[in-house]
């Protein structure tokens, strides 16, 4: 299995939150009903995180769907991910942008425009309920310039390296913890 595989399995299992190995639009837009949840906040708080999941499942997901039963499996999605990010780039980067703005706005309980480690792991242990230590050891290998944060930045690079590098020694690889 190649790398981008192993990564993409990685991605399809933490959007997958009833884990009965399809994606459908519940899984996706609840992501943000999850964080509104573990950062204590009304639904309302999450309305442009759950738009940007909407457009995201409308716009990519849902047009993986190769067998018309409203849900994605894991080879739908592994083919169909890498064949858009080839044909589809800038415009599925857009949508990937958007969402991780808003959730890093979300997390950005301080207001600094950055997310520290425990922001960053509280982050997205509540959108995805790994544990914690995941994200930790996850935050030592995208904090590229070691500053103790994370800018809107490394993200997107951290996120783009994670859906398109084959380098298995890439930091973006850790985006979701270790392979």
């Amino acid at each position: 299995m190649s790398v981008l595989d192993m990564k993409l399995d990685r991605s399809f299992d933490v959007f997958d939150a009833d884990r009965d190995g399809r994606l459908e639009k519940s899984d996706v837009v609840g992501v943000s009903d999850r964080l509104a949840e573990s950062l204590g906040v009304a639904a309302d708080d999450v309305a442009e995180l759950r738009d940007s999941l909407e457009d995201l499942w409308n716009t990519v997901f849902a047009k993986m769907d190769r067998d018309g039963d409203g849900a994605v499996d894991r080879q739908e999605f592994r083919a169909s991910f890498r064949k858009r990010i080839i044909t589809d780039q800038n415009r599925i980067w857009d949508r990937i942008r958007r969402m991780s703005n808003a959730w890093t706005q979300l997390g950005d309980r301080d207001g600094d425009g950055m997310l520290s480690r425990e922001e960053y792991t509280s982050l997205l242990h509540g959108m995805f309920r790994l544990p914690r230590e995941t994200f930790d050891e996850a935050f030592r290998h995208l904090d590229v310039n070691g500053d103790g944060q994370l800018s809107r930045d490394e993200i997107s690079a951290a996120m783009k390296e994670y859906y398109t590098s084959e380098d298995h020694t890439a930091r973006g690889n850790q985006f979701f913890g270790r392979l």
